[in-house]
C-alpha cells in the first residue's frame, strides 16, 4: 500500500495512524472533519481537505481523484448528526434511506457498502494501532477488591448482551446493579449518568460488540475517561483485551493512581 486515505473526526487516533503510516513511507490523503484535526494531521499528510460528515460524494469524488484505493475511518463524531438530515448532500440521503434503523452497525454497512461502489476499500481501525490494544491484567498500583471483581465479571457479560443488541460498548454497574448503558450519548455521558446514582464506587465495563466491525468503531478510552470517573468517583475500569484502544496509556495510568482507580484488561 503507497497511499491511504484518512477520514478523520476529532481525537488522538487519526494523528496516531497518520504517524504509523507516515513511517511506513505510506501517502496520507486526510479528509478532516474539523478545522483542528485538519490542523493536527497536515504534518503528516500529503493533501488535507475539509469537508463535513455529510458530504459523502465530495468526500468520495476527493479520494478518488487522488488515487486513493485504501481507507481508514477514525476519530468522534457526534452520532446525534444523523438527526440533522440538512447536513447530508444527495448521496449521503440516499444511503441513510436505505438502512433499516438508526444503529450502528446499520450506518456503518451502509459507510462501507457506499464507499464500496467507487473501489474504496476500507480498512481496520487497528491496523496501525495494534500496540494500543489493551492488554490482559491489572494495569495500575490498585488492583480491584473481591467485590469489584464481582461487579467485573457481572458488568462484563451484561455489557456483551448489550453490544448483541447493538446499543452500546459500555456499562456503569455497582453491587451488581447495572447504573447505566451507554446508547447514542457516548462513553463520558454514560459514565457521568451511573455514577449518579452509584454514590460512589462504580465499576465501569468497555467491551466490543460479539461480531465487532473494527473497520468503523472500534471501542476506545483515554485520559478524558478517566477524568469524567474521577469527578463520579467511580473506582474500577474495566477493558476487554485485544479489543480496546487504549489512548495515553501512561498519562491514564498515572491519572488513575492518582485518584485510586483501577485499571484491568479482561
Amino acid at each position: 500500500m503507497k497511499k491511504l486515505g484518512l477520514i478523520a473526526g476529532k481525537g488522538k487516533l487519526p494523528v496516531l495512524v497518520a504517524n504509523a503510516a507516515k513511517e511506513k513511507a505510506i501517502e496520507i490523503i486526510s479528509i478532516a472533519f474539523t478545522e483542528q484535526i485538519g490542523d493536527e494531521l497536515r504534518p503528516f499528510s500529503q493533501k488535507v481537505y475539509h469537508y463535513g460528515v455529510g458530504q459523502a460524494e465530495k468526500i468520495i469524488n476527493t479520494l478518488k481523484q487522488e488515487g486513493v484505493e485504501y481507507v481508514i475511518i477514525l476519530g468522534k463524531v457526534d452520532k446525534g448528526i444523523i438527526f440533522n438530515k440538512f447536513s447530508f448532500d444527495w448521496r449521503a440521503l440516499k444511503s441513510l434511506g436505505r438502512i433499516r434503523s438508526g444503529s450502528d452497525e446499520s450506518l456503518f454497512s451502509a459507510i462501507k457498502e457506499e464507499l464500496g461502489k467507487d473501489g474504496l476499500k476500507l480498512l481496520d481501525q487497528t491496523l496501525f494501532l495494534q500496540d494500543y490494544l489493551a492488554k490482559k491484567g491489572v494495569l495500575t498500583s490498585r488492583r480491584p477488591t473481591n467485590k469489584e471483581w464481582q461487579d467485573v465479571e457481572f458488568g462484563f457479560q451484561i455489557a456483551k448482551e448489550i453490544g448483541r443488541l447493538d446499543i452500546g460498548q459500555t456499562i456503569v454497574v455497582k453491587d451488581r446493579t447495572v447504573l447505566a448503558v451507554e446508547a447514542i450519548e457516548g462513553t463520558d455521558e454514560a459514565i457521568r449518568r451511573g455514577c449518579h446514582f452509584s454514590n460512589g464506587n462504580a465499576v465501569v465495563v468497555k467491551v466490543s460488540r460479539p461480531h465487532q466491525d473494527f473497520l468503523l468503531d472500534a471501542p476506545t478510552v483515554g485520559s478524558q475517561t478517566i477524568e469524567t470517573m474521577k469527578e463520579g468517583r467511580a473506582s474500577v475500569l474495566a477493558l476487554e483485551a485485544g479489543k480496546t484502544l487504549i489512548v495515553d496509556l501512561a498519562k491514564m495510568i498515572y491519572q488513575a493512581n492518582q485518584a485510586n482507580i483501577a485499571i484491568v484488561g479482561i
